[in-house]
């Protein structure tokens, strides 16, 4: 697994994870590909001796894999770690996977691969995952991935994802612009990368969704470098992703996509009706406010009543056994 001239960079986010992030490049190192493969492995100054552990096992390893460990914390929330390793990255495709997670399929990487060089209509590609425990055993949750085929406007409305993070396969330009142009109009100051990229991927192109499972996701909820670990729900909360909403919909505008621009605008107001309902006393939002922007739009009662349609949806899955929500 050389990188002298990689078709794929495997970005791997890491902090305090020395229980479980060899694991994870032991995944990655056990991947069979008929290409070239550049693993970057970004510790955000780690105070749980896991710089200790990646020193004393980085010689395991092939040349491919680089391992940058930070003397200092980057901040952001291992925003900055993960901006600047996917800087680095050199491939034409790329894949991110936590240092808490792990593939659990060979050929996962060679599949993914062969299916966009043969789509090129396509820009990313997702498959399934497990959700385990700190113990790597499967814990009863389903992740919330789409059921169908393919990811679409309407499955990002109703805020379900292609699929996990670590489960994915980017075209790297293509999602590199959008994503910087995306950043360039931020409102929000911390939200789930997930939401983020799958909107951005959705401007690009089509996205697939493979039925098969072929990596593991641990829900942890304190500790480590993921979102699920690092999150508060509360009014801070509630204010990012509203915020989040509206840059969708300046994303969308700025890109004149009808789809794309509908889409968000329901995403919006769905969440901004939401929390003005869950925390009335909010000081940095209100439901005036709200109200005043949907008196604005042309199809204002249709944004109103969308949570119907996401809740009824969403409940229908639910009984049929899908993962809706983690």
């Amino acid at each position: 697994m050389s990188a002298a001239n990689p078709l794929v960079s495997v970005v791997v986010p890491c902090f305090n994870a020395k229980a479980t992030v060899k694991q994870t490049l032991d995944s990655i190192a056990m991947q069979k590909t008929d290409f070239e493969v550049q693993v970057l492995i970004g510790d955000d100054c780690s105070t749980d001796g896991t710089q200790d552990l990646l020193r004393s096992i980085q010689g395991d390893y092939p040349d491919g894999f680089e391992f940058l460990l930070r003397p200092h914390n980057m901040g952001e929330r291992g925003n900055k770690n993960c901006q600047d390793l996917l800087h680095r990255c050199r491939g034409k495709y790329m894949a991110i996977l936590e240092a808490d997670d792990f593939w659990t399929y060979d050929g996962k990487l060679q599949a993914q691969v062969d299916f966009l060089e043969s789509h090129p209509d396509y820009v990313a590609c997702y498959h399934h995952v497990t959700v385990v425990g700190a113990d790597s055993k499967p814990n009863g949750e389903k992740y919330p991935e789409c059921p169908k085929e393919e990811y679409d406007w309407n499955e990002f409305f109703l805020c379900s994802l292609p699929g996990q993070t670590g489960t994915s396969v980017y075209r790297r330009e293509e999602f590199a612009r959008a994503r910087d142009a995306f950043t360039g109009m931020q409102q929000y100051d911390f939200y789930a990368a997930d939401r983020r990229n799958a909107f951005c991927l959705l401007t690009c192109g089509r996205i697939k969704c493979m039925p098969q499972t072929w990596g593991a996701y641990r829900h942890i909820k304190k500790g480590g470098s993921s979102y699920s670990a690092n999150v508060s729900i509360d009014e801070d909360y509630a204010r990012n992703e509203i915020l989040f909403g509206r840059t969708c919909v300046m994303f969308a505008q700025s890109l004149g996509n009808p789809d794309a621009i509908e889409a968000a605008k329901l995403q919006y107001y769905r969440t901004y009706l939401k929390w003005t309902r869950r925390l009335p006393n909010a000081t940095t939002f209100s439901r005036a406010d709200c109200m005043s922007e949907l008196r604005g739009e042309k199809n204002r009662l249709r944004y109103r009543l969308c949570f119907i349609r996401w809740y009824a949806t969403l409940g229908f899955r639910s009984l049929r056994g899908k993962g809706v929500t983690l």
